[in-house]
């Protein structure tokens, strides 16, 4: 183990120079020099640069107009609603005050997902309605040492908002940036900022979808608002681009990251209203069956039990789909149990029971092993719960089986009883005859 340690080292030391990386930027005199990066990226992509020579960013604008359309809707109709139920989704946000005054959408591109020191987020986009228009702004690293002006900028405009949207920015993009301005010392703007991530709340509406759609904002931008992206940059190439921007210094080859984060973040705008939307109109107002069953999760959450068993019942009525229609009646059936409305829950359970196939799925076998405790221990119909647990008997494989074959050994010597009862009741009137 030594001597390979030792020829390791030796490997080491005497490849020193092909083990170093040194990209390859343009360099002064032999081609572009960085000022004329710095002037034709500003050219090409229509932005102006922020910062001094040698460590400059540039700052790119867009203006999306009221009535331009973003898939069925147009821009203008995506505005978020000061009464939009924020509480709902996150309750923490629901006494903010004013959260709707500067609702800022963000967005980042990074050299890499695994983190560290030399991870950076070359490309920055913020999102906000102005006006009769949607403005994004975005903060484009034409070098390493054009961070901490592109930080600067981004903390100035973090300081304007009222609420910070992301998606998936809860666990990635705001954690990132925060580190990111830890490395050069600076205070983090987003520490008392109100943050509302989509992804928990998409996951909630639509994750449930009968066609099996993935819950990624590109997939909702298609089935949600109509969407659909052409020439899109794929999110792996997005890093490689950059690198190959660096070395060149050619910007053409960046701009279609820039369109496809300005994408993102007007789609992300998007998404957002239509949840908040859905909220607000009610279960009545939605189209599809998964929708129904996710809001009616988040009005049980926050207590409004009588607004969920109506979303419930609605997506158990619309689903086609036998796995959706099954968890939307399960639901159903442990909300009226929760409320004391035991008929009504039996009814729930009944029905997912009587359109169960073979095999039973997890969901029906525990409807049918609640119609035998129902009707066990609160009917008190032994026969009904005999029969429901040899049904649940003949589905259940595995560890489960002791204790379904202990229910039906207790019903069993239950049912016994009751005979033994019956008998001895019709004794006396035969004795007397």
């Amino acid at each position: 183990m030594k001597n390979l340690a030792k020829r390791l080292r030796a490997i080491v030391r005497d490849n020193r120079r092909e083990l170093t990386v040194e990209p390859d930027l343009p360099q002064p005199g032999g081609g572009l020099t960085f000022n004329d990066v710095v002037s034709r990226s500003a050219d090409v992509l229509g932005g102006s640069v922020l910062g001094q020579e040698g460590s400059a960013c540039l700052v790119v604008d867009r203006v999306y107009d009221a009535d331009r359309y973003h898939g069925s809707r147009t821009v203008e109709s995506y505005r978020l609603s000061p009464d939009a139920p924020l509480g709902l989704f996150e309750p923490k946000l629901a006494s903010t005050p004013e959260w709707a005054s500067r609702t800022v959408f963000f967005d980042i591109e990074t050299t890499g997902l695994s983190g560290g020191a030399g991870t950076v987020a070359f490309l920055v986009g913020c999102g906000w309605y102005e006006a009769e228009a949607f403005r994004v702004r975005q903060w484009l690293m034409l070098g390493p040492a054009g961070e901490r002006p592109l930080l600067d900028a981004l903390g100035r405009a973090m300081d304007d908002a009222s609420l910070l949207v992301t998606f998936n920015g809860r666990t990635f993009d705001v954690p990132f940036m925060e580190t990111r301005w830890a490395f050069h010392r600076q205070s983090t703007p987003t520490d008392d900022l109100p943050h509302f991530d989509m992804l928990p709340a998409a996951r909630r509406l639509w994750s449930r979808r009968e066609d099996d759609t993935s819950c990624s904002l590109t997939a909702l931008e298609r089935s949600v608002l109509g969407f659909h992206r052409v020439g899109d940059v794929p999110g792996f190439e997005i890093p490689v681009r950059y690198f190959q921007f660096l070395r060149t210094g050619e910007p053409s080859i960046i701009d279609g990251v820039l369109e496809h984060n300005r994408l993102d973040l007007v789609s992300l705008a998007a998404v957002t209203a239509r949840a908040f939307q859905l909220a607000s109109e009610g279960p009545t107002w939605c189209r599809e069956a998964c929708e129904q069953l996710g809001l009616g999760h988040l009005y049980e959450r926050q207590g409004d039990l009588e607004r969920a068993a109506e979303a419930f019942a609605l997506a158990a009525s619309r689903a086609d789909e036998r796995d959706l229609r099954a968890r939307a009646l399960e639901r159903l059936a442990l909300l009226r149990r929760r409320m004391r409305r035991f008929d009504e829950a039996v009814d729930a359970w009944q029905t997912i029971v009587d359109r169960a196939k073979r095999p039973f799925s997890a969901i029906e076998r525990r409807a049918a092993e609640a119609l035998a405790i129902h009707h066990e221990h609160r009917a008190h119909d032994l026969a009904s719960a005999q029969r429901y647990a040899e049904v649940v008997r003949g589905q259940t494989s595995g560890r489960r089986v002791a204790d379904v074959d202990h229910r039906l050994g207790r019903l069993a010597k239950k049912l016994e009883l009751e005979k033994q009862k019956g008998d001895l009741a019709v004794a006396p009137l035969l004795d007397s005859e």
